[in-house]
């Protein structure tokens, strides 16, 4: 084989093996960020902590709420769980060939009194949390609920002029 021969398959090799290279860099990168992600999206929110933190509540205080708060914790998961076990059993009448009226009714009710025993949990926990706080935390916390429950969102779409409701958010 003469040199110049030899130089173009070297050549072409090596342009073969950079191409390679290229492409295993590209895909270790790429792996390495869909696992970042995975890693980010597994990391916990605890609404704990988060309360904690915005009330700057002391360690003896959150011992407190924790502990009032576990059979609420526990009541709260076990309605979670009723409630998405009924929501598919709602899909699948839905998308059954001949809906019964009378299940769907039934399921509607369901979910209802499900939502409202999901609120009482809320209510206690919020209670249990306001029962621990000091004045300066309990306004803290009057902020954060009226936020959280986006208290006076619906006032945008109020038909009415005069409204005390509206009128003692403004006032706050």
């Amino acid at each position: 084989m003469d040199t110049s021969k030899k130089h173009k398959v070297i050549s072409w090799l090596n342009l073969f093996l950079l191409v390679i290279n290229i492409s295993a860099f590209t895909t270790i990168l790429f792996l390495n960020k869909q696992n970042n992600v995975i890693l980010n999206e597994n990391k916990k929110f605890s609404s704990d902590e988060f309360i904690r933190k915005e009330l700057k509540l002391n360690n003896k205080q959150f011992r407190e709420v924790s502990a009032m708060d576990n059979n609420v914790f526990r009541s709260y998961q076990l309605l979670l769980d009723m409630h998405c076990e009924t929501n598919f059993d709602l899909l699948d009448e839905l998308s059954s060939e001949h809906p019964s009226k009378v299940r769907l009714d039934s399921m509607a009710n369901r979910i209802g009194k499900l939502k409202g025993a999901i609120t009482r949990q809320t209510i206690r926990h919020f209670l249990n949390i306001r029962s621990i706080c000091n004045p300066e935390q309990k306004v803290l916390l009057q902020k954060l609920l009226q936020d959280m429950l986006a208290v006076g969102k619906e006032c945008r779409f109020c038909n009415k002029r005069e409204c005390s409701r509206r009128d003692r958010l403004l006032s706050k």
